[in-house]
Order: structure tokens, then sequence, then C-alpha cells
């Protein structure tokens, strides 16, 4: 059981570009946490574009989401174009990851870099409210009460007075999505600001009491063209004081339902969905 849960997702980039790139010296953390803590070579996202990813991640599925549509209501019937919503929403009538955590007395919250406002459903800046997927939530987002005090902006995340569960979204530049389309800077820019955050959520006590830091990335970076039918494994480093360390690699086929399942698990709380019929990442755990 976890007494804590940390989860980072980055965007759009294959594993076999950050592996270009730390070989070639421009993401040092990432280098330096593949050495010391755990990674796979055989983990997938679930859909392209980035939005069902996300929805999949914290409620087991992809509820019928085929491209990056938004979370405030009332914005008409979807029309994708190269994987791109116009104007349109997606808001969700489905049991999600916080509903389990607040029916076993578990606390949660959603951080959003640059969002402003707690429960902010319009994009400003670098803020893209579509990475922030407890919005989509008709049960939360309706909510204000609940919604202000669980989706909120990034300034307010203490590590050691963090929830059991805690979801963080980094701003378009510091997710690596941005330049868009992709250019020398994403991953630098992506691994300077993971460099600023991963160490002091290693070294607080809701880490090292028993918790699991997750960085993952939502999709592969082939994704978005003509169709998004491309699905190449995508990053994921995992940390915990009772995980596999110094550079243990897996090789066990999984997926964002496979990490939800383990969330799940980790938590004490039931499976949603898709992630009930997933393996979770016993790979990375030695077994008793």
């Amino acid at each position: 059981m976890f007494t804590h849960v940390f989860v980072i997702l980055m965007e759009n980039t294959s594993l076999s570009t950050l592996e270009t790139a730390i070989s070639g010296g421009s993401a040092p953390n990432l280098k330096a946490w593949q050495a010391a803590y755990a990674t796979s070579n055989n983990y997938y996202g679930v859909a392209h574009p980035s939005t069902p990813n996300y929805i999949a991640l914290t409620s087991g599925g992809t509820q019928g989401i085929g491209c990056d549509c938004e979370a405030q209501p009332g914005h008409g019937t979807c029309v994708a174009v190269l994987d791109v919503c116009l104007t349109c929403s997606c808001d969700q009538n489905v049991t999600n990851l916080g509903d389990q955590l607040e029916q076993a007395n578990e606390t949660w919250m959603d951080f959003g870099e640059d969002m402003g406002t707690p429960c902010n459903l319009v994009d400003s800046g670098n803020y893209a409210q579509r990475h922030n997927p407890f919005l989509y939530y008709d049960d939360i987002q309706s909510n204000a009460t609940r919604c202000d005090s669980h989706v909120v902006d990034f300034s307010n995340f203490k590590p050691e007075t963090s929830a059991n569960f805690n979801f963080i979204a980094p701003n378009l530049v510091d997710d690596m999505h941005n330049p868009d389309p992709t250019n020398s800077t994403n991953i630098p820019d992506g691994d300077t600001w993971l460099g600023k955050q991963v160490p002091a959520i290693l070294a607080s006590s809701a880490y090292t009491s028993g918790g699991l830091l997750v960085i993952v990335w939502d999709e592969d970076d082939a994704s978005g063209g003509i169709g998004g039918t491309t699905n190449d494994p995508i990053g994921i480093w995992v940390f915990s004081p009772f995980a596999k360390s110094k550079g243990f690699v897996s090789s066990v086929k999984a997926n964002h339902y496979s990490l939800l399942a383990t969330f799940e698990d980790g938590l004490g709380v039931g499976r949603l969905g898709s992630a009930a019929q997933a393996s979770p990442l016993t790979d990375f755990f030695p077994a008793n």
C-alpha cells in the first residue's frame, strides 16, 4: 500500500525520442534518474490524441473521446479535424478516481501549472485545461465547492502536506508539448522543470514513508497526424521506496490502464473500467 501517490503527466514524446535526447546530453535529469531508479521499454498510451489518455488514466476508459475536446459544457457537437476538436465539449458522467478515493476516505488533488483560479475551464497562455482530467467529470465540475478544493493551480502543491493522490499537469512548455511542432527545446525545457520538482518530492516524508512517484507521457510523438494510428512506446519513470531501482528496466508490456490499476491497488480502492482487466506494474516491485 502506498501512503501517497504522485503522478506527473508529460506530453507527446516517444521513448525513442527521449532516449536520443538522453544519450545526446539534453535531458541530464532523466538520465540520472534512469540510472538510479526504474523505467520501462514496453509502456504505451491507449489512444490518440492527448485527452482520451488523460480520461483513461483517471476513469478506466476513453469514454468515447476521440479528440482534444474542452471540459466546458454546452459547446456543441464534436467534429475532429486532424485529431483536434472544433469547439465542443466532452464532459463525462462517469465514476472517476476522485470519486473512489473520497469514498475510501482518501484525499486527492489535481494540480495544473498556470491554472490561476481553481477549477479553471478556460485555456490561457501556457495553461491547457484539457491536461487536467478531473475537470471533465460532471460530478466534480458541477460542484463548485468540490472542484475549487480539489482542482487548483500548481503553486499550491506542497509535497510535505500532499494528498494521498496527486495528479500534476505541467504547463504546455514544461510538459514538453510546446513549441509545436517540436524543436530542440522541448525536452530540455521539460527536463529542467522536472529537475526542480522531483527532488522536493523525493525528499518529502510523504514519499519516504511509502510513496510512489511516476513520471509518464500521455502518448507517442507520431500522433496527431492523419489517422493518428501509430503506437510507439512512451516513457515512464517509477520511483518508490518499495520499487526496484539502480537502472531496472521492465520489459513487461503495460499501458495507462496498468498504471491506473497500480494506483488503485496501492491506495486500496477498486478498479475502474479497463483497469479491472489490466495487470498492474508488479514487475517494478520485488516479490515479498
